[in-house]
């Protein structure tokens, strides 16, 4: 006699065969090549089922999304989560003791309702914030990550614990960016110190420039909303040692190791490759070296990931291979195989990027090593799942983005590269195995790398090469130096191999740096033409495995039609606009002109290709695809801009900027007209002296200009019923020009 559960599976097998049938006009089609397209139906169904957890993250995704970039605000979202919950198992109660395939949707849909109210509902959790911040100036926090130094500060990230109100201590929970002044005091900081701070927290913003990183929402994305400077003497360490056993422990494991390294000669760019690549830590990379493996295609091996994890992995599996043969060598295998993965992930300080690695390739050797054998891909979403179970703002983070994207894409695509070519050549069969990685990474990859990153590495399947078998040498010599370390001879001999490879990596990072080409930059792609690229990768998978090939032809032309007409108008809509700007730069004044394809800048000329500069304009030379850049000075006259000292006329637009005490002492028996007065850095005079010279109809106040200045003039402004505009708080003034 049959199970009842498996006569219920059969009947729906044989019911979605008859859909199937139904759905598809199979007129003119043989008997063999209908078997063929009922095959590859079942096929997809069959995947489809062995990867419940890919079909529970999308609706969970989904919640999370909206919660996040939509204001509609779902009001009693937790009392919705628990009805929706409660029907759901009703029904399900129900529905297992009268099992009907063909109302198996409602389940389906009640679980998916269930599954995006319980992603808004966390989401909503992690978005909350404690507006009393901008109340109060006395906490307690514990600092919860290695403080860095910077060039004129400690930056520590802190935990508030409490908050002193008008009559007592209140408990809280929020991280923060604290900045403390570079002194003997500060740099004795460390994980785990709980303090006392007298300060004023304001909450993060961006500076307002156009197209400029979006740091607010990067900060968001680890779940940080506020920052403050707080000055010497306005802190005190009270307690030492507060933090997570475990951290402190990696971190302190972390170190030692880093002092093994320099203890055995190791140093310069040979020293900070490796503390990156092996431990994690980039503090020591210099701008030359970080620039040369950003330009290659090599910087992912920098950033400990999966690809170290992964490592890790085929070098302790490797080595266990005798424990093949039987299945309880084989379970045992396992938690070994988990066990050193977990070790790694610890030393290199159990960042988010290797705790995700970790957990993902945990939940595939659980799998590979269960009786059941469940999909790859099931393994991979369940790992994103519980990822974004704890924290769901991480899925704004561009290496989770990638992580996955490069993981799938290597899963599904390097397989069927690999078998395009079939090779006999050992060395040259192992090229293209590594070849192929490089290539399925970058298929999936490359629209969220150029999205965000607006580059493209041109000899990434080059440096890729170099770079993989390198850094598997690389870690497999740095264990092998740990290892050996009090074995004098021993380890001066890994040692000496190590800093060999490294100097070649590093030569050889430069060496693809130098070509022709090397990287192509200022690639523009907006956020639909991104999903567009998708749809396209997809259309090509259903194009390569048989299956509606005429239908992705006919997709894939649509789909590149779209792609070039959205690219094409928004580049002809960029050249149309011309305007004047200035930026939001800090100390480094910037005045800048667009027009058509070209960029005038009026600028210090030691601000171009300093780091300022390709921070305030890098995303907007992409984003308005500017061709030219030229520096303003008084010989410029070109279409219609005029320069001469401090006096710029663009078109019917007559600007001044005052950076300096020449007016002070000028008299005019009339004033003279212009448009904008731009007050900039290195102005110390009366304001009013200013305006009984110039007519003008608007002040903008540079954010150069330093605080207190800045405050007399706007106080002196407001006296005299003036609104100027001021850069530092309401972003880069942006003025439109015909």
């Amino acid at each position: 006699m049959k199970h009842p559960t498996a006569s219920w599976r059969t009947q729906g097998h044989n019911y979605l065969s008859a859909k199937i049938i139904e759905c598809h006009d199979f007129s003119g089609c043989s008997m063999w090549q209908m078997k063929i397209i009922l095959k590859i139906h079942m096929k997809i169904i069959h995947e489809i089922r062995k990867t419940p957890f890919f079909r529970l993250i999308i609706p969970f995704i989904a919640g999370i999304l909206y919660r996040i970039y939509f204001p509609y605000f779902i009001n009693n979202a937790f009392y919705c989560l628990i009805i929706i919950l409660s029907v759901t198992g009703i029904y399900k109660y129900f529905e297992d003791k009268s099992p009907n395939y063909h109302r198996r949707w409602i389940s389906g849909i009640l679980i998916f309702i269930a599954l995006y109210f319980t992603g808004f509902v966390i989401s909503n959790v992690h978005l909350q914030t404690n507006n009393q911040f901008a109340e109060y100036d006395l906490f307690t926090g514990k600092i919860i990550e290695i403080p860095k130094e910077t060039e004129k500060s400690i930056k520590a990230i802190l935990e508030i614990n409490a908050i002193k109100t008008d009559s007592s201590w209140q408990n809280t929970k929020q991280k923060v960016i604290t900045y403390f002044p570079k002194d003997s005091i500060s740099k004795k900081l460390k994980y785990g110190d709980l303090l006392i701070i007298n300060t004023r927290f304001r909450k993060v913003q961006n500076r307002g420039n156009p197209y400029e990183f979006d740091y607010v929402q990067y900060l968001a994305s680890k779940n940080i909303h506020y920052q403050s400077y707080i000055k010497a003497g306005k802190w005190k360490r009270i307690a030492q040692n507060q933090g997570n056993y475990i951290y402190s422990l990696a971190y302190s494991v972390r170190n030692k190791l880093l002092i093994i390294y320099k203890e055995k000669g190791i140093s310069g760019d040979e020293f900070s490759v490796l503390a990156a690549l092996t431990l994690g830590v980039k503090d020591f990379l210099s701008d030359d070296i970080t620039q040369a493996y950003s330009s290659s295609g090599a910087m992912h091996i920098l950033a400990v990931s999966g690809l170290h994890v992964g490592i890790i992995y085929l070098i302790v599996n490797s080595l266990l291979f005798f424990m093949d043969k039987k299945r309880l060598l084989r379970i045992l295998k396992s938690c070994l195989l988990i066990s050193f993965i977990w070790f790694f992930a610890f030393i290199t300080g159990l960042s988010p990027s290797v705790r995700r690695a970790s957990l993902m390739l945990t939940l595939i050797i659980i799998g590979q090593v269960s009786v059941r054998h469940p999909s790859i891909y099931n393994s991979i979403a369940a790992s994103a799942f519980l990822i974004l179970l704890v924290n769901p703002l991480i899925i704004l983070q561009v290496g989770f983005q990638l992580s996955y994207a490069a993981v799938i894409a290597i899963v599904y695509f390097q397989p069927k590269l690999y078998r395009i070519f079939e090779i006999k050549n050992w060395f040259i069969d192992k090229i293209w195995a590594l070849t192929s990685v490089s290539i399925a990474a970058q298929i999936g990859t490359f629209p969220i790398s150029i999205y965000y990153f607006h580059k493209f590495p041109v000899y990434f399947f080059l440096s890729n090469l170099i770079v993989i078998p390198a850094a598997y040498l690389i870690i497999s010599l740095a264990i092998a130096l740990l290892l050996f370390h009090s074995i004098g001879f021993l380890s001066d001999f890994f040692a000496f191999i190590l800093k060999q490879v490294l100097f070649s990596l590093n030569y050889s990072t430069k060496m693809i740096e130098s070509l022709p080409f090397s990287s192509i930059n200022h690639i523009s792609f907006s956020l639909f033409e991104n999903i567009v690229l998708y749809l396209l990768v997809v259309v090509w998978i259903i194009y390569f495995i048989n299956y509606k090939r005429k239908f992705a032809i006919f997709s894939s032309h649509v789909l590149l039609l779209i792609f070039f007409c959205s690219r094409t108008y928004r580049k002809i809509e960029a050249f149309k606009q011309n305007e004047l700007l200035v930026f939001n730069s800090g100390n480094t004044p910037l005045l800048a002109i667009k027009q058509n394809k070209n960029l005038f800048l009026f600028a210090d000329s030691n601000f171009i290709g300093s780091k300022n500069y390709q921070y305030l304009l890098n995303n907007y030379l992409t984003q308005r695809f500017i061709d030219e850049i030229y520096l303003m000075n008084d010989s410029l006259n070109f279409q219609k801009i005029f320069l001469k000292a401090n006096f710029l006329k663009y078109n019917n637009l007559r600007i001044l900027v005052i950076n300096n005490n020449h007016f002070t002492d000028k008299i005019n028996t009339r004033k003279l007209k212009v448009n904008l007065l731009i007050i900039s850095k290195g102005f110390n005079a009366n304001i009013q002296q200013i305006i009984d010279l110039f007519e003008f109809d608007e002040i903008i106040l540079d954010a150069g200009l330093a605080r207190w200045r800045e405050n007399a003039i706007m106080r002196d402004c407001a006296a005299m019923n003036i609104a100027p505009f001021n850069v530092r708080e309401q972003g880069a003034y942006i003025l439109p020009v015909k």
